[in-house]
């Protein structure tokens, strides 16, 4: 996410309305393929793709309503996904002889924040292809009962993300938000007061990344590339055990990236911390600054506390009737959006961390995460100073798979939700949990809020 800087304050966010438009589905479709290809990713979905096929050739004829959940570890997923639905399904149902009466057209939720830091052009598109943009710092009742409503009317399946944002990484899952839990329960309510039979089913889809050709060297360069720039004494690789001295050298850079995190916050960690419970302090330190200063309860989850984080700032922010002010209150209100700004750089910050668990690498010390920890140092690093990181030479080119698990079916749970709301959504979400990790080749032993007890671990 690209940093920006407010100095004044803005008007409202306006809500913005979903436009779906097959003319700019089909021309986003068909530069995809030349997207990926300058990109160097290449796609395996042709599975996920039948078996989505089979499902769709069932919506659009009235027998079932969907419910697409899908991993996020990348910004790239939304692409991933749309060649997925836009070409890759059409030619499975050709390839299975499989009719499809309409075209696929969707109804996908996304983060009202996106078109700030992206630009207007991908708020655009994104409106275009059928998306519903919802604040996730607080209960946006209109988007979550357009949703609701498409889901329930079935026309055209909805697509959620249960994580809520990235986490950049393939092996490891941010928690769930129990949001697509509730969609669900409504949803199949709506169903049932209006008599329709047609069963609601959750259809998880998972995305995995990996680099094609392991390439040790440039990992190594750009390992050398950040000691040098954060004044660390460069360790020569070992040529026998690229594993271990690339893992020793990521630590440390952690390590170094860390305590200049705990001056700039002013903390004094005690020496018998590990690495994990340092990063955890300082999280919570600065979500703590953030929170203390815009009045607000330190309750939930990291993610949860990022997203309130993010609603109040933009509540100062983005103001209503912020042009019709008198000269001395619009100052006022251009400090209060600046000091708002702050707390939300300090907030965005944490966030960079929050994929950082403590044991990621350790669980399985193989290329590919060895470079999704790189890229996630060099993005902090790149965000911190207010510019890209070019990180140099190129680590290759990518692949990324997606794989179709079973349908989880709701209408079945609707009378454990009704005699205990709490304990069915949990058990949904469980499942859907599980569904997503069962989808995910080499998924780490949990979520990305564990810690460890080991020293020095990534």
């Amino acid at each position: 996410m690209p940093r920006a800087s407010t100095q004044n304050a803005r008007p409202a966010l306006r809500r913005l309305p979903t436009r779906p438009s097959r003319m700019v589905q089909a021309v986003v479709s068909r530069l995809l393929p030349l997207l990926f290809r300058s990109q160097g990713l290449e796609l395996s979905h042709r599975d996920a793709a039948e078996g989505l096929a089979r499902a769709f050739a069932a919506q659009q004829s009235g027998a079932c309503n969907l419910l697409i959940a899908f991993r996020h570890p990348s910004t790239r997923d939304p692409v991933v996904m749309a060649d997925l639905f836009w070409n890759g399904i059409p030619r499975a149902a050709r390839r299975l002889k499989l009719q499809l009466p309409r075209p696929i057209q969707l109804r996908f939720l996304y983060d009202r924040g996106i078109p700030i830091w992206a630009g207007p052009v991908i708020g655009w598109l994104l409106q275009r292809s059928g998306g519903i943009a919802i604040h996730r710092g607080r209960l946006d009742r209109p988007a979550l009962a357009q949703a609701r409503g498409a889901l329930a009317q079935g026309r055209y399946p909805l697509v959620v993300a249960p994580e809520g944002a990235t986490n950049n990484l393939s092996g490891e899952m941010a928690p769930l938000e129990p949001g697509v839990a509730q969609l669900a329960f409504w949803a199949a309510e709506d169903l049932e007061k209006a008599n329709d039979e047609r069963p609601l089913e959750v259809l998880p889809i998972g995305i995995h990344y990996s680099w094609r050709h392991p390439n040790w060297i440039a990992l190594q360069a750009r390992l050398a590339s950040l000691e040098r720039h954060l004044g660390i004494n460069c360790t020569d690789a070992g040529p026998d055990n690229p594993e271990t001295t690339s893992r020793d050298r990521l630590i440390q850079i952690g390590m170094n990236l860390l305590k200049a995190l705990e001056q700039l916050e002013r903390l004094k960690p005690d020496p018998a911390q590990t690495f994990s419970e340092r990063i955890d302090a300082y999280r919570r330190h600065g979500l703590a600054k953030a929170e203390t200063h815009f009045g607000l309860r330190a309750v939930g989850n990291l993610q949860e506390r990022c997203r309130r984080i993010e609603q109040a700032a933009w509540d100062r922010i983005y103001r209503e009737g912020v042009d019709q002010l008198p000269p001395l209150q619009r100052s006022l209100a251009d400090w209060e959006a600046r000091e708002a700004d702050l707390q939300l750089t300090r907030m965005r910050l944490v966030e960079h961390f929050t994929s950082v668990s403590g044991h990621y690498i350790s669980d399985r010390a193989d290329f590919d995460r060895f470079a999704e920890m790189l890229l996630l140092v060099e993005e902090a690093i790149g965000w911190i100073e207010d510019k890209p990181w070019k990180g140099q030479p190129s680590l290759g080119p990518q692949r990324v798979e997606l794989q179709l698990g079973r349908a989880l079916p709701v209408r079945p749970r609707l009378s454990q939700y009704r005699s205990n709301r709490r304990e069915a959504m949990q058990l949904f979400m469980q499942d859907l949990e599980q569904a997503l990790v069962a989808l995910m080749p080499d998924a780490s032993r949990a979520t990305t809020t564990a810690t460890t007890t080991e020293t020095g671990e990534l």
